[in-house]
């Protein structure tokens, strides 16, 4: 994909650049600027292919440039941002191979741990899964959805704490980073939160049914849907795709 022209002083859209000027200058400002940049790059308020300006963003932070380079570097580690000698850095698009990579991963280890969650699962447990479907029920509802997609994650975690291998789940995120912007974007959709809720009352159904093949196959279609997003966002943003 060619890199985009050269954009070094184009407004970052941020919904509150109040907040992020306010560092903790008693921690690495490096640290805090990759954090809160990739937060916004992850939720999709910072766009694929928008770009990041060194200039704009030392000036938000009040802060040098070397702090910006090296949470600009450590982005694009991630993939989550582009930098283009003599042109500028910029958020990376959504590279599809890079998903189905993840998608991989994630429902290996998911898939695993639903498995092992299914021979432990108890009343307390069934209570939690439910009073956090109730949560997504409620935030889709309301079309909050930051509120939904913290439900979405407190539902996966509290699977692989009802394994006893809530630990694995951090592994988990570090994969799926990728994948959450797809899952940010669909959020905007109509009717996705409500597939996605189905998906997750049929897992609580098997688990609840003590059928760890069926929770399996549940979760398994679950983190499939990532393709179908794809499918319906695509129309929608072909520009925040790539096929690389």
């Amino acid at each position: 994909m060619p890199a985009p022209a050269p954009a070094e002083e184009t407004a970052i859209p941020l919904d509150d650049e109040a907040r992020l000027r306010l560092l903790d200058r008693r921690l690495p400002a490096a640290e805090q600027i990759y954090a809160l940049l990739r937060e916004e790059i992850i939720t999709c308020r910072l766009a694929p292919n928008e770009s990041l300006s060194e200039n704009r963003i030392c000036g938000m932070f009040g802060v040098s440039r070397s702090p910006v380079r090296i949470a600009l570097t450590r982005l694009a580690e991630d993939g989550l941002a582009d930098i283009f000698p003599q042109r500028g850095s910029f958020v990376a698009p959504i590279r599809t191979r890079q998903v189905t990579e993840s998608q991989f991963a994630r429902t290996a280890l998911e898939m695993a741990l639903v498995k092992v969650a299914a021979g432990k699962w108890t009343a307390a447990h069934s209570a939690e899964a439910h009073a956090n479907l109730e949560d997504q029920r409620r935030h889709a509802a309301a079309g909050d959805g930051w509120a939904f997609y913290l439900d979405n994650e407190n539902f996966h975690q509290l699977i692989a704490r009802a394994a006893g291998l809530e630990g694995v789940w951090k592994t988990v995120q570090s994969v799926k980073m990728l994948w959450d912007r797809i899952g940010h974007l669909a959020n905007r959709v109509p009717g996705h939160r409500e597939d996605i809720i189905r998906e997750h009352e049929g897992i609580v159904a098997a688990l609840d049914a003590g059928k760890p093949a069926a929770a399996e196959r549940a979760m398994k279609q679950h983190l499939g849907s990532v393709f179908k997003a794809i499918a319906r966002l695509r129309p929608l943003h072909e520009d925040y795709f790539t096929d690389q």
